[in-house]
């Protein structure tokens, strides 16, 4: 695939994603339309099956830093490609968030740090503030969840038979480890799920939160740690595949 089906794909896809996903933390937040985690674990879910379904044929669907370190790591792309992969990934994630933000403005009641939530993510999650979170906590939170991720997705693309459902696959697995990481960290386990947006929330009015809050969780947690586990669980998979064979 050339460089500008990477762009075009992945821009979509992660657009698509973002919308879903973002767009349902906005329901819940400013529209208080949805009440419950698993209704907006829901919507993610939907938002990765249908990215995956709309830049499959052009990117190959990573929508994920995480998943295209994986495939760095497996030399299955070179490390230009990589570098188009996420540059594509931050511009779908940012044009998403500058759409949402548009749509939802007249509905945002205060620039707060719940409201800020909805684009960018914080620990302890603002929406259960009582569940106390250190930044070693949070870590290794975003850490054990992308390591979860990219390793069942990494057992999930080599099963053949699996291979029709894999997107529906994904799907639900984003869906379940936020059910379970959200009320921590909210869950990120996507470095361009969270800088795209938060870099937009920085530029429309909560710039007192974007960058401050945390401190620098928001490179350690959101886009250090999920790098890691991504790498950490690729290498794993690798060892034990060439074990098997």
């Amino acid at each position: 695939m050339t460089n500008t089906q990477i762009l075009i794909g992945e821009i979509i896809g992660t657009f698509i994603l973002i919308m879903f996903g973002c767009g349902s933390i906005s329901l819940a937040i400013n529209f208080e339309i949805l009440d419950s985690l698993y209704q907006v674990a829901l919507f993610w879910t939907a938002g990765v099956t249908i990215g995956i379904y709309a830049s499959k044929k052009l990117s190959g669907a990573h929508i994920n830093p995480c998943f295209s370190i994986a495939t760095l790591i497996n030399k299955e792309i070179n490390f230009i490609q990589f570098l188009t992969y996420i540059s594509a990934q931050l511009i779908g994630a940012i044009c998403a968030a500058i759409s949402l933000y548009l749509i939802t403005r007249h509905k945002i009641s205060s620039y707060s740090l719940e409201t800020a939530s909805v684009f960018g993510e914080y620990f302890p999650n603002p929406s259960n503030p009582e569940i106390i979170t250190s930044t070693k906590q949070a870590f290794f939170a975003e850490l054990s969840a992308t390591f979860l991720l990219i390793f069942i997705i990494l057992i999930i693309i080599n099963i053949k038979k699996l291979k029709n459902y894999s997107a529906i696959l994904i799907g639900i697995l984003v869906g379940v480890l936020i059910c379970f990481y959200a009320p921590i960290t909210q869950c990120c386990m996507n470095p361009a799920r969270d800088i795209g947006p938060r870099i937009v929330s920085y530029f429309t009015g909560w710039e007192e939160f974007a960058f401050k809050q945390n401190g620098l969780g928001w490179l350690t947690v959101y886009i250090i740690a999920p790098l890691l586990g991504a790498s950490l669980a690729t290498v794993l998979f690798r060892r034990i595949k060439r074990f098997q064979s």
